[in-house]
């Protein structure tokens, strides 16, 4: 049997914010924008291809968050990508050590917060 893989990860943002949201996911993070399967549902939101998984953005009000929820992607160049989101003013946070893993934690506009791993 294979094994589980992450299809996706959703977090919040507030409505109205949808330039923010691909501000920081495309431009900060290097994700690509795709389209929503559930399109014309009423429902607003953005998704966004993350390796084979993705990240799904949906309209939420309450955006009152647990400190460690989280979801993690996996990069290729974490110092680089740190580097970039520090000069972008991004908020970060540092993670404690796993060994073998190098990670760190950065947030959204919107409070959300992404871990970084290079492994």
């Amino acid at each position: 049997m294979r094994q589980p893989s992450l299809h996706h990860a959703q977090v919040f943002y507030p409505a109205g914010q949808e330039a923010s949201a691909r501000a920081f996911y495309v431009r900060h993070l290097g994700l690509v924008e795709i389209p929503r399967l559930t399109e014309g549902s009423g429902r607003a939101g953005l998704w966004f291809a993350a390796g084979d998984g993705q990240v799904h953005l949906s309209v939420e009000n309450d955006l009152q968050l647990h400190p460690r929820r989280h979801f993690a992607l996996r990069v290729e160049d974490l110092a680089a990508l740190v580097s970039s989101l520090r000069e972008a003013g991004v908020r970060l946070e540092e993670a404690d050590p796993i060994p073998g893993w190098q990670r760190i934690y950065c947030f959204d506009p919107f409070g959300n917060k992404i871990e970084l791993d290079q492994l």
